[in-house]
């Protein structure tokens, strides 16, 4: 009796398409969905950890002139963005708010392109060298130009001009941008809340987005002190109103 193999290859060509499916059903990016209030929350505590920065430069200066330095706010706004900007996102690494909300950036045009090779979701490259750039440019760069330009339009009193000059026809250009920049502020909080990709107009345009750093690590901040002494306040306050009410 000879044997020559055949039911077994035959089996084994068989299983090969199942094996190769399996193989690329395992790689399919899974969805993920990352909470929108850990994503208000990082930037508002970035807005907080540059206050910060900032009181903290403004005691150094505090035996200078009084007012000097508020005539360059502007500028000292946009050094302290930058530096946050330079030591985080310049150097693949999250800013503090995302770094306590365990957040980071991603390339989301990459991921796009690389589906196959993504299994949980969360994979994916950072930001490239182009969006590190324009990110800079148009967050630092055109906060501080705005700045400057609505106190610059607002000591030389563009909107008081004549009706025909130019600087009241530059002064109506600038509160149409303005009214056109929050609405379209506003449209993109709608798609944010709805979707959770890309809490800023910034990020939307240049595919940024918002994902978990470590899927095992919860957000850094607790807020159970705030609670307890939110709590303590309103009972403070309710006690003070029953002790007026019973004073004769």
């Amino acid at each position: 009796m000879s044997y020559t193999g055949s039911a077994p290859d035959d089996e084994f060509q068989r299983l090969v398409p199942l094996w190769e499916s399996l193989r690329e059903t395992s790689k399919v990016i899974i969805p993920i969905s990352i909470s929108r209030v850990n994503q208000f929350d990082a930037a508002r505590l970035d807005v907080e950890m540059s206050a910060m920065l900032k009181e903290q430069l403004v005691k150094v200066f505090s035996l200078m002139k009084p007012g000097l330095l508020f005539q360059y706010e502007p500028e000292l706004d946009a050094f302290l963005e930058f530096l946050i900007w330079r030591f985080s996102i310049w150097v693949d690494k999250p800013t503090p708010g995302n770094a306590l909300m365990n957040l980071r950036y991603r390339d989301e045009r990459a991921a796009l392109f690389t589906g196959k090779e993504v299994r949980t979701g969360l994979e994916g490259p950072g930001l490239s060298f182009s969006q590190k750039i324009f990110y800079c440019i148009s967050f630092v760069g055109g906060q501080y130009i705005w700045s400057r330009l609505q106190s610059f339009s607002a000591f030389h009193r563009w909107g008081d001009s004549e009706q025909r000059s130019l600087a009241r026809r530059t002064w109506g250009l600038v509160q149409n941008a303005e009214g056109l920049y929050r609405a379209s502020s506003f449209c993109n909080l709608l798609l944010f809340l709805y979707g959770g990709r890309y809490k800023t107009i910034v990020e939307r345009i240049l595919k940024a987005r918002l994902v978990y750093e470590s899927p095992n690590m919860n957000r850094a901040v607790s807020f159970e002190y705030m609670n307890r002494q939110l709590v303590w306040n309103e009972f403070s306050i309710v006690g003070c109103k029953f002790g007026r009410l019973r004073i004769p």
